[in-house]
């Protein structure tokens, strides 16, 4: 079992069976080679959780949903890029809402490759192609109105459900 305490999720417990090895860590982490992929009951971002040090996760969400079709480059491809058989890879993208406009981007320059059957990773740089390490994705980070009209009631009833 693999225990961590300090993270954005509080204590967690883990399978030995989810860590997730990365020989070359991760882009501006090289250190931290050991993750668990964390997924949420609700909603695409899943975070890849660092079992080096519990403070740091990186939102992740699954490139299968990405329109148009991402990568541009052939599984074939990222297979001999990777080593990782194309039948058992899982692509992934690093998202962020951006500050200045509060839109969800996402690092489609360099994707996380995970051998779902060998539990390794890798991320990649898809150089000679025209993504960015910044693309916005879609989905505007929710926003809280600035002033509210009318409070909110609650009955007793609703909030019992």
């Amino acid at each position: 079992m693999i225990h961590l305490s300090g993270t954005r999720f509080g204590e967690l417990s883990l399978e030995d069976s989810a860590e997730i090895t990365f020989e070359n860590g991760i882009i501006g982490f090289s250190q931290e080679t050991r993750f668990a992929l964390l997924e949420r009951p609700t909603g695409p971002i899943a975070y890849l959780q660092s079992i080096i040090t519990p403070r740091l996760a990186l939102p992740v969400v699954d490139a299968t949903i990405l329109r148009p079709a991402y990568p541009n480059i052939s599984l074939a491809e990222i297979a001999a890029i990777t080593g990782a058989k194309p039948e058992h890879m899982a692509i992934l993208v690093v998202v962020a809402v951006d500050s200045s406009d509060a839109q969800l981007r996402a690092n489609l320059l360099a994707p996380v490759v995970i051998d779902v059957e060998s539990r390794r990773g890798r991320q990649i740089i898809l150089e000679g192609t025209s993504y960015s390490a910044s693309t916005p994705i879609g989905n505007k980070k929710p926003q809280k109105p600035a002033v509210t009209a009318v409070p909110s009631v609650t009955s007793a009833a609703s909030a019992d459900r």
